[in-house]
């Protein structure tokens, strides 16, 4: 683990209980990491090997601390961070933490993206609707490599690192065209939506969740939602109240769920009676009714 692509030295925190996993897969230009640890920092100290890499990291699950070029930040789910190999660097993180990691030769970022100096060590560097993409993209490499040709992965690999270069030149929202955002936010308001379907029972259900599921940050999730007229808290409401009304709808008879269970689900939803369900639900209906003859 502490030399996949240069070496770096590792300190697990708990070294009698440490565990960790990483599966990397070499292209032509682009190396690409699967990394799966527990508390552990790692350090990269001054080479002379006369080589320069930029390692591109994208935490999939906790956030990630690290230190270059006399930075320090964090980063999360949804985020990314970009480390030059020729520097000093440090990173540290906590149990259970995943990533994804590119690594490609400087000069080849550079080709396409001069501004790469820029990014080492610093967060918000690149467009967050695309960190996802590129993150998924780069995992699935890992799949297509038994079933696919040289000349196919040669593509995909160029496309890869085409994507990393518009990811950081797209950084600003408004430096998008207005297709491409809206073509994106559709996916994710579509793997947001999927994903409440699934997981709107669980009473302590919350935006971070979903950022995480998705591989998004939670001020993303916000955005998409805004970007479609909604929140996720009125999503997250609207799910409960027809799945509540189903409830109540449901007929008597030796099938029908036990009172108490129904009254659990409002206790965990925050409804505190039936009657306040009731008026919930018209207070919404009414504000929908309004919204609707505004826009007409």
């Amino acid at each position: 683990m502490g030399e996949v692509y240069y070496p770096l030295d590792c300190t697990p925190l708990d070294p009698r209980s440490f565990e960790g996993s990483l599966t990397a897969l070499q292209l032509s230009n682009l190396g690409i990491s699967k990394f799966t640890a527990d508390a552990l920092r790692t350090v990269r100290k001054q080479q002379l090997s006369g080589t320069e890499d930029v390692v591109f990291i994208f935490p999939t699950r906790e956030r990630e601390h690290f230190g270059h070029l006399g930075i320090e930040d964090d980063v999360g789910p949804g985020e990314m961070y970009v480390l030059n190999s020729s520097e000093p660097y440090w990173t540290q993180i906590a149990n259970k933490t995943q990533n994804v990691t590119i690594k490609v030769p400087a000069n080849c970022v550079r080709e396409r993206f001069p501004l790469l100096d820029r990014t080492y060590g610093r967060r918000d560097i690149a467009n967050s609707g695309m960190v996802p993409i590129v993150a998924q993209l780069a995992l699935q490499t890992f799949n297509m490599v038994p079933l696919v040709d040289q000349h196919v992965l040669k593509r995909t690999e160029d496309n890869i690192l085409d994507l990393m270069c518009i990811m950081l030149e797209t950084r600003n929202v408004s430096d998008v065209p207005e297709s491409t955002t809206v073509a994106l936010s559709d996916i994710t308001f579509q793997r947001l939506s999927s994903f409440l379907s699934l997981h709107f029972r669980d009473p302590g259900l919350a935006p971070e969740h979903a950022a995480t599921s998705l591989r998004v940050s939670r001020r993303y999730v916000h955005k998409v939602y805004q970007m479609h007229g909604t929140t996720f808290g009125r999503e997250l409401m609207g799910l409960r109240l027809r799945e509540a009304d189903r409830l109540l709808r449901a007929p008597y008879g030796k099938n029908a769920l036990p009172a108490s269970y129904f009254r659990s689900c409002l206790h965990l939803w925050l409804f505190q009676s039936i009657s306040f369900l009731c008026s919930l639900k018209r207070a919404l209906w009414i504000h929908a009714k309004r919204a609707s003859l505004e826009s007409f």
